[in-house]
C-alpha cells in the first residue's frame, strides 16, 4: 500500500508540470518560477558581462537584497554533485569556469576547467546551441576570467599575490564564488539565466544525451531512468533529497534486490518535472516552517486553492480571484456604527465570498496535497499525501471551517505592515492548534519545539482533508492543560492563542448532527464539567466587575489578577475544594458591586450550584469540557451587562 501512495504523488506532481508547462522559466506577477527540465538554481555572486564575440566588458559583486537567485542548465551528475569533478553547463563556480584558477590560488584544479570547457564546447558546436552560450565559450576558452575580475575590482588578492577568501561576497568566500554571464547583443545585455529559447535549447541537447532506457516505476514506460534526482525542494540552500539509494554498502535495498533499479526507478523526464513542480508549488503557494513542508493544489487546472495551513479568514487571502474586499474591514480599534457588529458584519459577508469560491470548483477538479519532513539531514520524507475529487475537498475544508471555528482576535496577513487586526469567528491554523497544545510563552507568542509542531501538525491534517477524521484526545488535552494555566502566559496571548484555540478545536469534535455550540449551555446542564466551568466564569467576572477602574477617558485601566486565574491550575484539579476557596476570597469584592450585579452573580452561581449538588459537586478532575463553559457563560454575562447599561 506504501509504494502506491509513493508513486501516486510522483505522478500526479508530473501530470501537474504537464499543465502548467508552458510557464517553465517565465517571470509571471514577480511569482516563483517553474524550473525547466534540466535546469536547476543557485545564489550567483559574481556577474560577467561580454559582447557576442566573446570579448570581456564588465563585472560586478552581487550583494544581498538582489536579484541573485540564478537558473542555471545542469546535468543529472552536477545537480547531484557534492564532491568530485561535475561540472555545470554554462553558470558555475570559479574553479570550473576560470582557466587561470589555479594560477591565482595555488589549487591545483586544471581538470574542473579542462572537464567544463570540454563540456560546453560540445553544446556550443551542437545544433541546439545558441548565439550567447558560443559567445560563453569563446571567452571563457582565454582563460583570463579572474584576471578580469581583478581588473574590475571585482575581486582582491592577497599580500602573496592570491586570491583570499578573508574577503567575503554574500559571506562567500572569494574562492567559490558562483558566476553567471551577459551577453551584449541589439541595445542592451541580455541575461543567459533568463532566455527562454535558450533554457529550450538546452533541454533538447541534453535529452538527446539520455543513457539506458529501462521501466520508470511511475509512468510504466521504458525510458531513460535516473537514479540522481533532484535536491533544493524547499529552497535553493536545500540539499535534502527525496528519493537517494547511493548505500551500496548498507541496507538501503540489500537482502531484497541486487541492485537498486530493481527497488525503484524513476524516468528522468519523469523526475524532474515532478521535482520541478513540487519545488514550484511550494515556493508559489507551499507552508515552510519548522522544517516542514506542505501544499495543497487543482493538479488538473490552473485555479487557487485556500491554504489550509492558515487560519480560515488569511486562507484566501492570498487568492486574485477570491470575491471578498479585504480593504473595506475596520481594525478592530474602529467601530462602524452602522454594522452595530463588526464581526458579524465580516462574518456575512465572508461566508457569501466563501460560497461563491466553492461553486467555481468542479466536479472533474484533482485536488493534490502533500507534506514533507525532514527524516535526515539530507533526506526528505513524505509524511502525508493525498488525493481527491474538487468537491470532495471543498466539502471537507468547509466541514472543517464551520464546525472549527471560535471567536478570537486574528492579524489580517493581507496587512502585514500596519497589522490590521479584526475579531471574528474563525478557525485556527494547524500551527496554531499545535502551539496552544504544547507552546510556551518566552517572549511575545509562543514557542515550541519544531518537532513536536511538525508532528502534531501532521496528525492535524487527515482531520481537515476527511469529513470524520476527529482532533486526536490527547492533542486536545494537552491544550486543556495549557489553559488551565493563565499565569503563565499574558492575558491576550492566553485568551486569544490559547483558550479560544483550544475551544474550537472541542467545538470540532463536539458538533455532530444536530448537536452544535449554540446551545451548548442549555444541551450540558447536567454536565459537571460545564457547570464547573460556567462557575468558575461566574467568580471570575464578578471579581472582574469588582476591580473596574476608569482612568480620565473613561476606559479600563488595567486590573489585577483575579482569584480564578491564581487558582486555575488547581481549580481544573480539585474544583469543589478551590471553588470554596475562591469563593470566601471574593467576599471582600462584594461590596464594591451594586445591589443589582450582586444580585445577579448570587442568582448565577445559586442555579449553577443547585446542579452541581446533584450532578457531581466533588473533587474529580474537570474535563477539557470546563473551558467552553467557562467561555460562554462569560460572554453570556458580559452581553447581559452590556445590553443593561447600554
Amino acid at each position: 500500500m506504501k509504494e502506491v501512495i509513493y508513486l501516486g504523488w510522483l505522478k500526479t506532481l508530473a501530470e501537474t508540470y504537464d499543465v502548467y508547462s508552458e510557464l517553465a522559466g517565465k517571470d509571471k506577477n514577480g511569482q516563483a518560477v517553474l524550473l525547466p527540465l534540466s535546469h536547476s538554481t543557485f545564489n550567483a555572486q559574481i556577474e560577467v558581462a561580454i559582447d557576442e564575440d566573446g570579448n570581456f566588458q564588465d563585472a560586478e559583486k552581487l550583494e544581498k537584497g538582489k536579484d541573485i537567485i540564478t537558473i542555471i542548465p545542469v546535468t543529472e551528475d552536477s545537480a547531484a554533485r557534492s564532491s568530485g569533478i561535475a561540472p555545470h553547463p554554462l553558470c558555475d563556480k570559479l574553479c570550473y569556469t576560470a582557466g587561470d584558477y589555479s594560477l591565482f590560488t595555488g589549487d591545483k584544479k586544471e581538470k574542473y576547467y579542462e572537464a567544463y570547457i570540454e563540456q560546453l564546447k560540445e553544446w556550443a558546436e551542437s545544433a541546439h546551441t545558441h548565439p550567447m552560450v558560443q559567445a560563453v565559450y569563446r571567452y571563457l576558452g582565454k582563460g583570463t576570467l579572474i584576471n578580469d575580475l581583478l581588473a574590475s575590482k571585482v575581486l582582491e588578492l592577497d599580500n602573496n599575490g592570491k586570491l583570499t577568501d578573508k574577503v567575503k561576497i554574500q559571506g562567500q568566500g572569494q574562492t567559490g564564488a558562483n558566476v553567471r554571464f551577459r551577453v551584449y547583443g541589439g541595445s542592451r545585455p541580455q541575461e543567459v539565466w533568463k532566455n527562454q529559447d535558450l533554457y529550450e535549447g538546452y533541454s533538447t541537447f541534453y535529452q538527446q544525451k539520455a543513457g539506458e532506457e529501462k521501466l520508470c516505476y511511475v509512468t510504466g514506460k521504458t525510458e531513460a531512468c535516473s537514479d540522481k534526482h533532484p535536491s533544493k525542494i524547499r529552497n535553493s540552500g536545500d540539499k535534502a533529497k527525496l528519493i537517494s539509494g547511493n548505500d551500496e554498502s548498507g541496507f538501503t535495498y540489500r537482502g531484497r534486490f541486487t541492485s537498486k533499479e530493481q527497488a525503484f526507478a524513476v524516468g528522468y523526464d519523469t523526475s524532474q518535472k515532478a521535482h520541478n513542480a513540487l519545488r514550484w508549488l511550494l515556493q508559489k503557494q507551499g507552508y515552510t516552517r519548522d522544517e516542514s513542508a506542505i501544499v495543497c493544489w487543482i493538479a488538473n487546472r490552473d485555479m487557487p486553492v485556500p491554504d489550509m495551513m492558515k487560519d480560515s479568514v488569511n486562507a484566501y487571502g492570498d487568492m486574485d480571484d477570491f470575491d471578498f474586499d479585504f480593504d473595506s474591514l475596520d481594525s478592530d480599534e474602529k467601530s462602524d456604527t452602522s454594522k452595530n457588529d463588526t464581526g458579524k458584519y465580516f462574518a456575512e459577508q465572508f461566508n457569501h465570498a466563501v460560497n461563491g469560491y466553492a461553486g467555481k470548483v468542479r466536479t472533474d477538479d484533482k485536488v493534490a496535497m502533500i507534506a514533507l519532513d525532514a527524516a535526515t539531514t539530507g533526506r526528505l520524507s513524505v509524511v502525508y499525501y493525498d488525493e481527491m475529487g474538487g468537491r470532495q475537498y471543498i466539502d471537507a475544508i468547509l466541514n472543517w471551517q464551520n464546525h472549527c471555528k471560535w471567536r478570537r482576535n486574528i492579524k489580517l496577513e493581507k496587512f502585514e505592515e500596519g497589522k490590521k487586526r479584526i475579531t471574528c469567528e474563525c478557525t485556527p491554523s494547524p500551527r496554531d492548534m499545535a502551539l496552544a497544545a504544547f507552546g510556551v510563552q518566552r517572549s511575545e507568542w509562543l514557542e515550541a519545539d519544531s518537532k513536536l509542531i511538525r508532528g502534531t501538525v501532521k496528525r492535524l491534517l487527515p482531520c481537515i482533508t476527511k469529513k470524520g477524521v476527529r482532533i486526536p484526545a490527547d492533542i486536545i488535552r494537552a491544550g486543556a492543560r495549557r489553559a488551565s494555566m493563565p499565569q503563565t502566559m499574558s492575558d491576550f496571548v492566553w485568551y486569544n492563542d490559547v483558550l479560544c484555540v483550544v475551544c474550537a478545536m472541542i467545538r470540532f469534535n463536539y458538533e455532530e448532527g444536530d448537536r452544535t455550540m449554540d446551545t451548548f449551555l442549555e444541551d450540558n446542564v447536567n454536565n459537571r464539567n460545564v457547570l464547573f466551568g460556567r462557575l468558575l466564569a461566574v467568580y471570575d467576572y464578578m471579581e472582574q466587575r469588582a476591580l473596574f477602574e476608569y482612568d480620565e477617558n473613561g476606559k479600563v485601566k488595567e486590573r489585577r489578577t483575579t482569584n480564578a486565574k491564581r487558582y486555575w491550575n488547581a481549580y481544573s484539579s480539585r474544583p469543589a475544594k478551590t471553588s470554596k476557596t475562591i469563593r470566601e476570597n471574593l467576599i471582600a469584592y462584594e461590596k464594591k458591586l451594586n445591589g443589582f450585579e450582586l444580585a445577579k452573580f448570587e442568582e448565577w452561581a445559586g442555579e449553577i450550584m443547585s446542579h452541581l449538588a446533584e450532578n457531581g459537586f466533588d473533587n474529580a478532575a474537570l474535563s477539557e469540557m470546563y473551558l467552553p463553559g467557562y467561555y460562554q457563560q462569560m460572554e453570556y454575562m458580559r452581553n447581559y451587562f452590556k445590553n443593561k447599561e447600554a
